[in-house]
């Protein structure tokens, strides 16, 4: 699945002005000449400026007090293969983004479109090792280093309140519109993450024509991660059922593609078969035509 992660922020805090962050996610830039700079987008234009990102986020604070967050980072990064699939193309990229914002938009359950979230996004190009990945612990690569293969994803600056200015919308809310939080969550905002994920795995799959296997579905990973012991074993053996289907499948496919090529085969033996008989038929018709000269 596309990894899909909500936080504060990837530089400083986000209780105060955006300008650290956007300068920071201008790091690609900073090595490229202005004419060639990757500018940011939003639901409904990509020629946006680092100061317009600036300005729209940081006049979107009404009533929030200096301690409270004013911003929240969306990251969007597709796996190696679903990449693959769009053809590591930025703009098909982009188009997956305004569909996880609105996404991200309606699953505040207020009745909420993608036009009403204030949200300004920026493709990167590039990923370099953490200290958290396990060929930084291993020995195998640096902290810092750029990873190799299509490293494309999508960073997304997006205001905690409303494009009206009005609503609070907090995706780290832990409510999620259930239970004895479901009044509270109603009044002061719910944001289910587990099911925005899967939303934007759906998306993916739906608006891109992706066809997704189990083991890199978002369901998939979240059960064997998260899930109880006999959840897991369930998984696992569907699983197994889904790969034996895939093998019958492929097996059929390939009895299929053999039948169609002897039908070709044969079907070319016997053209070029009536191609010998016509040319040996005139081939006496010529001779014949000569004997009766004589």
């Amino acid at each position: 699945m596309p990894h899909i992660n909500i936080t504060a922020s990837s530089s400083g805090s986000n209780a105060g002005s955006c300008g650290q962050l956007v300068d920071y996610l201008e790091k690609e830039n900073n090595l490229k000449p202005e004419h060639k700079a990757e500018l940011w987008f939003n639901q409904g234009r990509d020629d946006l400026r680092p100061y317009e990102v600036r300005q729209g986020i940081d006049s979107n604070t009404a009533k929030l007090k200096q301690s409270e967050a004013k911003f929240y980072l969306v990251n969007i990064s597709p796996s190696q293969k679903e990449l693959q699939h769009i053809g590591n193309d930025p703009q098909k990229l982009k188009e997956y983004a305004r569909g996880v914002m609105a996404e991200y938009a309606a699953n505040f359950q207020k009745g909420l479109g993608p036009e009403d979230v204030k949200w300004y996004g920026k493709v990167e190009y590039n990923r370099g090792y953490k200290w958290t990945d396990p060929e930084v612990k291993q020995g195998l690569s640096q902290r810092g280093e750029a990873k190799a293969g299509h490293q494309m994803h999508v960073q997304i600056i997006v205001s905690r309140k409303d494009m009206q200015n009005q609503r609070l919308l907090s995706p780290l809310t832990n409510h999620r519109g259930q239970g004895k939080s479901a009044e509270h969550g109603h009044k002061f905002g719910q944001f289910n993450r587990v099911e925005f994920k899967q939303s934007c795995e759906r998306a993916f799959d739906t608006q891109l024509a992706y066809r997704r296997e189990l083991e890199e579905s978002f369901r998939y990973q979240n059960t064997m991660s998260n899930g109880s012991v006999q959840e897991r074993a369930t998984m696992t053996l569907e699983l197994r059922d889904t790969q034996q289907e895939r093998q019958q499948q492929l097996a059929a496919d390939l009895r299929r593609a053999e039948e169609l090529r002897l039908q070709i085969e044969q079907a070319k033996k016997i053209e070029l078969s009536q191609q010998r008989e016509l040319s040996l038929q005139h081939e006496r018709k010529q001779n014949r035509g000569l004997g009766m000269g004589m």
